[in-house]
């Protein structure tokens, strides 16, 4: 190389470029609960996902709006144990914790417990092994048992959710960020957690955590701390400048003294001898303090052999790319996967719009981000700085594998495993349930489900929750929103599924009278005093926590019920409107009454008004006083497994339509009654009674309405969707009916006579008498209320029996609506029909009468 002359100027500096915006996305460990899983969560998930680009934003502002002061202790308090590089939490000991709690997250000194990346390198070293990665603490290696110091914090947290949800006078105000469709879920930034806000948070606290630097991909925020770190250390050595890559190559020539002037040591909490190098802009490498020479290091860079050291990434993208990378050299390449209801650069591209410096930091992200694709390749640092303490047969199997990778590069090449449009399909079966992309069309119906006896066996098994039954009925509507017949009466609607847990809030305790006090009569005694110890636990626990609710209905405890049920469900309308404040202008709510919960509905809705005005209408005192009635009008009120039909013969009272609904309007006295109060008298829109013919607690509703009429007008069958091209299954119980008395639906199966032939009954509540259409109800005072009840001139609904055995499915029928299929699309099509829609596609019904001369 020949000397520069000296009177040659010099060299002239580059100019310098102003710090990188910091990719930040807010991450969270709540996949399993997002999904809204079927089944209970048996251990909590330590896998970050990342919230939509526009939630982050939102948590972000939120984040921003708390002081520096209230952010270090927010941290301090519930973040300290989250995130890649956390110390390990069973071998935190209490003076460790007491002082890690009195300094701050960013600035401490911190603890020096024992941490998990210490130990590994000791154990690797002690059996003369050393990785070739540095080992940062996973989530996924935490057991239960490391996480019993948390105890007093999981109380706490548990306290505060408590606190929150039982806060009635602030139900309208929102009091975390809302995330996930329809906002079924929110981020506490105070406690930095994830929840559900319909239903009570079963389990430990879901962690949330602004991801800065991610360990290897996306899944793996560093901590808080750790995060810090590392961002103090990329704007001390300032990796984006364009002098850095000189530097970076003179210091590799000097050899381990010029290696370790780019060395950044971090704090020895983090592992004894960790340190970073930044190869670029985006990318760094933690490394252990004992590297190989120089020569060693040329002679690996000359086989490109993969360097030792963890990658850490600046940013979401950086780590989402690098991960896509990973996973691209053993598969194919393949498209992006796009959403079931829209990509998450269309939700990105539509906040932008509103935002036009968003746009623009946006935008030079990903013109960062192009550029570090076009540079991908074989790093600097990659081809130079070597692992740590390798034995001579780890180099030579490091060399054996290289030349083997050299020669198997166009082998990678070539697709292998499953097809592209496989994997896609498997991808979109696997998208999550809840999801804030799929919310381009708004929630326009809602549906409340209220439960039936035995859940107070779920305050003892996680797994009796009937939130878990809501998300079961939820996967099948949704499974079955996509049936092409369905999606036509659908159309850009939607229906969202909220589970009413009232026994959960009843007190059974009753105030002690005057007279009580006055005569000492103070003896109260609970159902476990007077329950039999020598009896079968399992049958007696059973007895107490299942039937007993019977009882307890028919005692002076139904009104206890009653205002539970009002209460929890006028607190999910109030939470439901606060978070969509449209829904009260153009939604409609229907209800679900399962089992006993069909007869509190019955109840409530016999003593509701015929119409309630809208919410933000009432008087804030009426809002919180109203414990007997709901504070919404119901539409379509759908009985499953309901023994109403017990009730209303104990009661001698009847089914009768409420005038000044949807086809009552101008219904004369005979026909429909404008009476609140009347015990049968519903203030609804549609009544259907649906059961299975096995199902031990269901009773028929039609003589209720009209004993004559119901002898000849059977309960309709409800269409199989199970069923090849969906066939109608009327004779599904031909099997045992034949053995049952003719008012259950039984004796001769011979052809059934249609209701009143040449009559359509729309889903709009109007009959069809005509090719013109005449708009009316006709037929005697019978015919008349039926046909005011619903469309269909009928209550009573059955669904097709599958099961091979009567007797099994008498055991399971009553548990089993909420996994039907055909259930799903039967309240589909009910809800969402309009006029000859049924008859149109075949659903609901599984016979459809069509009228002479009408033409579709």
């Amino acid at each position: 190389m020949t000397a520069l002359p000296p009177d040659a100027p010099p060299p002239e500096t580059p100019p310098l470029v102003p710090i990188p915006t910091l990719d930040f996305r807010w991450v969270h460990a709540g996949a399993q609960h997002l999904d809204l899983l079927p089944t209970p969560i048996t251990s909590a998930s330590t896998t970050y996902k990342p919230f939509s680009f526009s939630e982050s934003l939102r948590i972000e502002e939120r984040w921003r709006e708390t002081t520096d002061n209230d952010r270090r202790k927010i941290i301090r308090e519930w973040g300290s144990m989250e995130g890649e590089g956390a110390p390990a939490r069973a071998k935190v000991k209490e003076k460790d914790r007491t002082k890690r709690n009195s300094v701050t997250s960013a600035h401490s000194d911190a603890s020096t417990a024992a941490h998990r990346l210490d130990d590994k390198v000791k154990e690797k070293r002690q059996d003369g092994e050393v990785p070739d990665k540095e080992h940062l603490k996973s989530g996924e290696e935490q057991t239960m048992a490391e996480e019993a110091p948390l105890d007093d914090a999981e109380q706490k947290y548990k306290d505060i959710m408590r606190k929150t949800q039982s806060d009635s006078d602030n139900y309208e105000v929102i009091q975390g960020v809302p995330v996930s469709q329809d906002s079924l879920f929110e981020v506490s930034i105070p406690t930095l957690s994830l929840h559900p806000v319909f239903w009570a948070h079963s389990g430990s606290r879901v962690p949330v955590l602004r991801g800065t630097w991610f360990v290897e991909s996306e899944t793996r925020p560093c901590s808080w701390e750790l995060a810090e770190e590392i961002e103090k250390a990329y704007l001390e050595i300032q990796p984006w400048q364009p002098s850095y890559k000189h530097e970076l190559a003179t210091a590799i020539s000097l050899g381990a003294a010029g290696e370790e002037k780019l060395k950044y040591t971090l704090p020895s909490k983090f592992g004894q001898g960790l340190g970073i190098i930044f190869e670029d802009a985006e990318k760094g490498r933690l490394l252990t303090t004992g590297t190989l020479t120089y020569l060693t290091r040329a002679f690996w860079a000359s086989l490109r052999a993969k360097p030792s050291g963890t990658y850490v990434y600046r940013g979401f993208e950086a780590a989402s790319a690098a991960a896509s990378k990973s996973k691209s050299q053993n598969s194919p390449a393949r498209s992006q996967p796009h959403s079931r209801r829209g990509s998450s650069s269309s939700q990105r591209s539509a906040v932008m719009e509103k935002s036009p410096s968003m746009h623009q930091r946006a935008l030079s992200r990903d013109t960062g981000h192009k550029t570090h694709n076009h540079d991908k390749g074989e790093s600097v640092v990659g081809s130079a700085v070597k692992g740590l303490g390798l034995s001579a047969g780890d180099t030579l199997n490091g060399v054996k594998k290289s030349l083997e990778d050299l020669k198997n590069d166009e082998k990678h090449k070539q697709p292998i495993g499953l097809s592209s449009d496989t994997r896609n399909a498997l991808e979109e079966e696997n998208v999550p349930l809840v999801d804030s992309e799929e919310d381009d069309s708004p929630c326009t119906d809602l549906i409340l489900v209220l439960h039936g006896i035995g859940q107070q066996l779920a305050t003892q098994y996680e797994a009796y929750n009937f939130v878990y039954a809501g998300n079961q009925l939820r996967q099948v509507l949704r499974k079955q929103s996509a049936n092409p017949a369905l999606a036509s009466i659908i159309r850009e609607r939607r229906c969202q599924i909220l589970p009413v847990q009232w026994r959960t809030s009843i007190d059974l305790n009753d105030e002690k009278t005057e007279e009580d006090k006055e005569h000492g009569m103070d003896n109260r005694f609970t159902i476990a005093d007077i329950t039999m110890n020598k009896s079968i636990p399992y049958v007696r626990e059973l007895t107490n926590s299942v039937l007993l609710d019977i009882p307890l209905y028919m005692s002076h405890h139904r009104q206890k019920m009653i205002e539970a049920v009002c209460t929890q469900a006028n607190k999910l309308y109030r939470l439901w409107i606060a978070r969509n404040p449209d829904f009260e202008k153009n939604g409609r709510i229907h209800i679900i009454g399962h089992s006993l919960g069909s007869a509190l509905a019955a109840q409530i809705l016999s003593n509701q008004p015929t119409k309630m005005p809208d919410l933000s209408q009432l008087p804030k005192q009426v809002i919180h006083q109203t414990k007997d009635r709901f504070l919404f009008n119901t539409s379509n009120l759908f009985l499953c497994g309901s023994p109403l039909g017990i009730f209303l013969h104990l009661e001698q009272a009847q089914i009768m339509p409420r005038k000044g609904r949807e086809r009552t309007m101008h219904s004369p006295q005979d026909e429909a009654l404008d009476r609140s109060g009347k015990y049968g008298c519903l203030a609804i829109d549609s009544l259907y009674n649906i059961f299975y013919y096995t199902d031990p607690v269901a009773y028929q509703l039609n003589a209720a309405v009209d004993v004559k009429l119901s002898a000849h007008r059977p309960p309709l069958a409800i269409t199989s969707v199970t069923a090849p091209f969906y066939a109608p299954v009327t004779d599904g119980f031909t099997t045992i009916s034949k053995y049952l008395p003719s008012y259950l639906g039984g004796g001769s199966t011979g052809e059934k006579k249609p209701a009143r032939p040449g009559v359509i009954r729309l889903p709009s509540g109007i009959e069809m008498s005509g090719p013109s259409g005449e708009e009316r109800l006709e037929g005697s005072r019978g015919e008349r209320r039926f046909s005011a009840l619903n469309p269909h001139g009928n209550v009573d609904f059955y669904l097709p029996s599958a099961g091979v055995s009567e007797y099994l499915d008498m055991i399971t029928a009553h548990l089993s609506y909420w996994t039907d299929a055909s259930f799903a699309a039967f309240l589909l099509a009910e809800i969402f029909s309009t006029r000859l829609d049924l008859v149109r596609t075949g659903m609901g019904l599984a016979e459809q009468v069509m009228p002479e001369g009408t033409a579709l």
